[in-house]
């Protein structure tokens, strides 16, 4: 019974011996995420708080601006368009004139830049009437619109996600030509005058001499203000029954300008409807 009692003591005394506490065990190692996570800098400021989301713009930031002495509408000689103005509008923070980030923007070119401008006659060897074709459906040059936004950028640095949405042709609604009195509402310039006719048109024949214009009009499309344009441009022969219309210039009238070209105008006689182009 003693001997009994004996072992059963010893195996105790060895169990308790080959154990060991639990502070003594290997904590299992901390992922790197989860270590760089509950560090904190010296600072004291939590890692996951010194990363904050850059500041919301002011709105205004939004309102962009072309360089300066470049108003709209704007005629790029170079490419023989004008840029007429962007969609969405607005004030910069100096209070200039701007346009909204990524607003689409509008562009006109010219009836028959690309030749193919229709010439009939009244009578063959000397006419008594030439009529000059300008309708709208004459093509332009540039003829799309990937080439007008591309001849456009050359010359103003419109944003990228600023894209071209419409290009559309000048409406000729008044003419006058540069070296000759003819002159009348329409989109159909007409030499008739006998001078004109055995001298400018004989010249535009046989020497391939221009026919020097003003032509009036606005876009021929739905932007507000219906602002009047005066156009400087001539006519160069592409065969006998053809013309290209070549533009020198273009600006948008003041009203002082307005009221002058009106004036010239109302002077035509038989009396023409300029109220049609002008206004009541």
């Amino acid at each position: 019974m003693s001997k009994l009692l004996l072992v059963l003591l010893c195996c105790v005394a060895v169990s308790c011996v080959s154990e060991k506490p639990l502070e003594d065990v290997p904590a299992s190692p901390q992922s790197p995420e989860k270590s760089a996570a509950s560090d904190t800098p010296k600072n004291g400021a939590p890692a996951a708080e010194a990363v904050r989301e850059a500041p919301i713009p002011h709105p205004s930031s939004d309102c962009q601006s072309l360089p300066a002495g470049i108003k709209l509408p704007y005629y790029i000689s170079s490419a023989s368009v004008v840029v007429i103005g962007f969609l969405k509008t607005c004030q910069t923070e100096d209070g200039s004139e701007g346009f909204q980030r990524g607003s689409s923007w509008t562009a006109m070119g010219f009836p028959c830049t690309a030749g193919r401008g229709r010439i009939d006659k009244k009578g063959d060897n000397t006419p008594s009437v030439v009529t000059f074709h300008l309708q709208n459906s004459c093509p332009m040059q540039p003829g799309r619109t990937e080439d007008v936004e591309a001849a456009v950028r050359q010359k103003l640095p419109i944003p990228g996600d600023s894209r071209l949405i419409a290009y559309y042709p000048l409406s000729v609604d008044y003419w006058e030509f540069a070296e000759t009195p003819e002159a009348d509402v329409g989109y159909r310039p007409e030499i008739y005058t006998p001078d004109a006719i055995t001298q400018n048109w004989q010249k535009f024949t046989t020497k391939g001499e221009p026919l020097k214009l003003r032509l009036y009009g606005r876009e021929n499309a739905w932007e507000p203000g219906r602002k009047l344009y005066e156009v400087e441009a001539q006519m160069v022969p592409e065969g006998r029954s053809r013309f290209r219309l070549q533009v020198n210039a273009a600006k948008v009238l003041s009203e002082d300008e307005k009221a002058v070209v009106r004036e010239r105008c109302e002077g035509l006689r038989p009396k023409r409807e300029c109220g049609q182009v002008f206004g009541p």
